[in-house]
């Protein structure tokens, strides 16, 4: 399956890393092989939400095999340019959105795609079941806003949202995100900016401090930077919940087989058993990415 990736990519899959492929328990099935191939979709907009954040709308040519679920994310490839993950903002069966910023090559390319056919693999990851017992209090850092869109949009629906609190660290970057988010999900977003110019000041793990006694009886889902992470499972360890991280890595071929997107010494894959994990699972990997020498009891 990874050979037939390749050819349809073009590129070497194993160009660039020192991870090597993997044996281990849990092997994609043919099911899963099938999400594996490549699709074609165009690029019908993009909308620029504000200087630094971006939407591009993407119609597939060939359906998915199975619609997307929570939190998971499509491979998209740009012929000659990139090849690279991305979060589903949204789904509404023949139209995926992604929420995103100009951060290299590859999304530079993605910003100025309109009008063009790029190729699509997935949905890839493992979607996250909602917990109908609970509530729902969502966090989100930059673009890591992108897989909370469609969760938020679902809880809304089951009446199980409690906030979504969102930071970025300029005013002038929040733009029509807000209004966004609400024309997709029905939900407000609450808003922190560090140069206070828009909605509250400070960073979106402050809106989590702040709603430290409250938290019980609710799921907690961060989004974002790994260090932002860190600190969330740290405030939430404090009052009792661990709450569910959804994190970002290197993936590379996005079925498990590689090994490019091992969370460090937990063993888990972001692509399999993944993008979102309870922080117990992960606490580790989160400070160790910071710190080489630490070692996780």
């Amino acid at each position: 399956m990874v050979g037939l990736l390749a050819r349809s990519l073009g590129v070497d899959v194993w160009k660039d890393t020192t991870c090597k492929p993997l044996a281990l328990s849990g092997s994609p099935s043919s099911r899963e092989l099938q999400l594996g191939i490549m699709r074609h979709a165009k690029v019908v907009k993009v909308r620029k939400l504000s200087r630094r954040y971006l939407l591009a709308e993407l119609e597939l040519i060939e359906p998915f095999e199975e619609a997307p679920g929570l939190i998971q994310f499509v491979l998209i490839w740009l012929p000659g340019v990139d090849y690279m993950p991305m979060s589903i903002a949204d789904y509404d069966g023949s139209k995926v959105s992604v929420f995103f910023s100009i951060r290299g090559e590859g999304t530079r390319a993605l910003a100025n795609s309109a009008g063009r056919v790029v190729g699509l693999v997935g949905p890839l990851g493992k979607a996250l079941t909602v917990n109908t017992e609970s509530n729902y209090v969502l966090v989100a850092g930059g673009t890591g806003l992108a897989p909370l869109i469609m969760l938020a949009k679902k809880l809304n629906e089951l009446g199980l949202l409690t906030a979504v609190a969102w930071g970025t660290r300029r005013g002038e970057d929040v733009g029509t995100v807000p209004a966004y988010f609400k024309e997709v999900t029905g939900a407000e977003l609450i808003v922190y900016t560090e140069n206070c110019n828009i909605g509250f000041c400070g960073k979106a793990v402050d809106f989590i401090s702040k709603a430290l006694p409250s938290l019980n009886g609710n799921e907690v889902v961060a989004a974002g930077p790994n260090d932002m992470l860190a600190t969330i499972a740290d405030l939430c360890f404090k009052a009792g919940v661990d709450p569910v991280l959804v994190l970002e890595s290197t993936v590379k071929c996005g079925l498990g087989i590689c090994g490019s997107c091992v969370l460090g010494e937990t063993g888990l894959r972001l692509c399999r058993e993944g993008p979102a994990f309870r922080a117990s699972e992960v606490i580790g990997y989160l400070i160790s990415y910071h710190d080489p020498t630490f070692k996780h009891r």
